[in-house]
């Protein structure tokens, strides 16, 4: 989020939140803020605002609701305080920085008026939240931050409590308003759109990051087929007035499956393919969307998949000692060698020797070096040399077993992690309980009312309509799958799973159908493809076959199927597709008959 997309989204909210009230004040994460803001034109939303030290961003939520603590931290508490019940004044940005101020006006607990700002730095690393009261002779004093600032750590500005409001240092840059050809002199005119020239428009324009230098770039280009210093200038100027002006709409930039990737206060022409957005708060959600940084992912989500990356990394541990036990156990079949030679040769071997050579009939003859016990005869030493060799035997066949039901439960834990992509509570809910079923958490002890046992609802899998109408079903997690796959589904019913990988179970209801159209099939496969690890490649290849051709090997984890006559098919879950599909959502007791 550079200076230009602040520009944007500052004129935006500065126009829907004004004179917006503060409901309530929220703050899921250290660096995170939620407010719950009304108004008569604008209806009751909320502003997420994020310090994140990757993630820094501002923008309206759609329908996420970020996990709050049991226990408000302080500097929510002092949100609260001062500014909970005030109404917003108007949403600023100063110059081209990335920096946008939110001025609110309460009351304070004598009923006397007071002026504050919500300073919101979104500086990569160095971003801050920061609550500062504007007094009578316009001095602006820090109350609290996100994260405070001390001397050691800044040379230049503390953000600490009581202290005067210190902005951010300023960059020796011009703003593009004024600037002229001539600061255009640094790029070169033949490299085009290169790296080098983004840097040295960034280097040059205040608030410009490398997405708008880019654009800058290919529109001059466009104009007179090479980036001369006047189209540059020009580029910029009119680029200025689109966001400014609001010539064009905001954009998300797209990679080949459709996902966002970058997001802009313009048309990015400068990509092969872009998909506009009705604001830039839209862009900006979306684009975190898209790259996984869910606002959804709660305290439960984030245990969980601590907890299975914790198992998952001891499994792997567990392995490699394994690997080395088993390298250790393959002297089995030379120590046999040796006690067969010693039986065949005990006449030959003196009695009190450490070492004898014998011949080894089993590689021509060459002779064969034999440690041996002296205070063993050659008979002795070979049946001791017998049950070293059956004790290896049975080591390597544990060995083996036990590296099959590790490499077991780390394919169940993929698929569990795959799984936790779905944040919602209930998923989260059944998923806990799946491992603590399965020993890979302890159980948590929670009651019902009356002291016994509630057993929890069942949760129902995704169901979406095909083109065709059909019902197309896919399990959140691995219990879903089960019951989905085992129970549920009638075995003239095709079945779908990404190959090889983990990912969800699919099920197409074939109903009264003598036949499933092709084009079913095939958004059956995006959905499986999408539904997986797999989701952000492309040329996925997915596995297609009947249900009675699926079954689940006695003992076996929950979500581990096995199946065969299956044809594969290869997709790639664009997202505009997969969005598509995922539109057309039924009730749960919806059928393929039902239509």
């Amino acid at each position: 989020m550079d200076g230009w997309t602040l520009r944007r989204l500052a004129r935006e909210l500065n126009d829907a939140l004004r004179g917006a009230r503060i409901d309530r004040i929220y703050q899921p994460g250290e660096r995170d803020l939620v407010l719950a803001v009304r108004s008569a034109h604008l209806g009751a939303r909320r502003l997420y605002v994020s310090a994140h030290q990757q993630f820094a961003r501002v923008h309206f939520l759609a329908d996420e609701r970020p996990d709050n603590p049991a226990t408000p931290p302080m500097f929510c508490v002092l949100l609260r305080k001062h500014i909970e019940g005030g109404r917003i004044v108007r949403v600023t940005q100063p110059g081209w920085d990335r920096i946008l101020e939110i001025e609110i006006e309460a009351l304070d607990d004598l009923g006397d008026r007071r002026t504050y700002a919500l300073v919101c730095e979104i500086m990569g690393r160095h971003s801050n939240i920061v609550l500062v009261e504007t007094r009578d002779d316009q001095s602006r004093w820090i109350i609290d931050s996100a994260v405070r600032v001390s001397e050691d750590m800044s040379r230049y500005r503390s953000v600490l409590p009581g202290i005067p409001y210190v902005p951010p240092p300023p960059q020796s840059k011009k703003p593009v308003e004024a600037c002229e050809p001539e600061d255009f002199l640094g790029v070169d005119p033949s490299a085009g759109a290169s790296r080098a020239n983004q840097m040295a428009i960034v280097e040059k324009l205040a608030g410009t990051g490398p997405v708008t230098a880019r654009e800058i770039l290919h529109r001059a280009i466009a104009r007179t087929g090479s980036a001369e210093p006047t189209s540059i200038h020009r580029a910029a100027l009119e680029l200025r007035a689109a966001v400014e002006e609001g010539q064009e709409p905001p954009s998300v930039g797209l990679d080949g499956v459709g996902r966002a990737v970058e997001c802009a206060p313009f048309r990015l022409t400068s990509r092969d393919r872009f998909a506009e957005c009705e604001t830039m708060s839209d862009a900006i959600r979306r684009l975190f969307a898209d790259t996984g940084e869910s606002l959804r992912q709660s305290r439960l989500a984030r245990e969980l998949v601590r907890a299975v990356r914790e198992h998952m990394d001891r499994l792997r541990g567990k392995l490699v000692r394994l690997e080395q036990e088993w390298e250790d156990a393959a002297a089995e079949e030379a120590l046999r060698v040796q006690a067969e030679l010693l039986t065949a040769y005990a006449h030959q071997v003196p009695r009190g020797a450490s070492e004898v050579e014998l011949p080894n009939y089993y590689d021509d003859n060459r002779p064969l070096r034999i440690e041996l016990d002296p205070a063993l005869d050659a008979i002795a030493n070979a049946q001791r040399l017998f049950r070293m060799a059956a004790k290896r035997k049975r080591a390597r066949q544990w060995i083996e077993a036990e590296r099959e039901h590790t490499l077991r439960d780390l394919r169940y834990l993929e698929d569990v992690l795959q799984a936790l992509g779905d944040t919602s509570l209930e998923n989260l809910e059944e998923v806990r309980r799946e491992l603590e079923a399965q020993g890979f958490l302890a159980p948590t002890g929670r009651r019902g009312t009356g002291g016994g046992k509630r057993r929890p609802a069942e949760s129902e899998p995704h169901a979406f309509r095909s083109s065709d109408g059909l019902v197309i079903r896919v399990g959140r997690n691995n219990i879903q799958n089960d019951r989905l796959t085992f129970r549920k589904a009638d075995k003239r019913d095709l079945w779908l799973h990404v190959k090889d990988a983990p990912g969800s179970h699919v099920v197409i209801e074939r109903g009264q159908a003598d036949e499933i159209p092709e084009r079913t099939i095939e958004e059956a496969a995006v959905l499986a493809a999408y539904f997986s690890r797999m989701r952000d490649s492309a040329n996925v290849p997915v596995d297609v076959t009947e249900i009675r051709h699926v079954w689940k090997p006695n003992g076996a984890r929950p979500g581990f199927a096995l199946y065969d006559h299956q044809r594969t098919l290869y997709v790639t879950p664009e997202r505009s597709l997969v969005e598509s599909i995922v539109s057309r959502t039924v009730a749960g007791r919806e059928t393929s008959d039902s239509r």
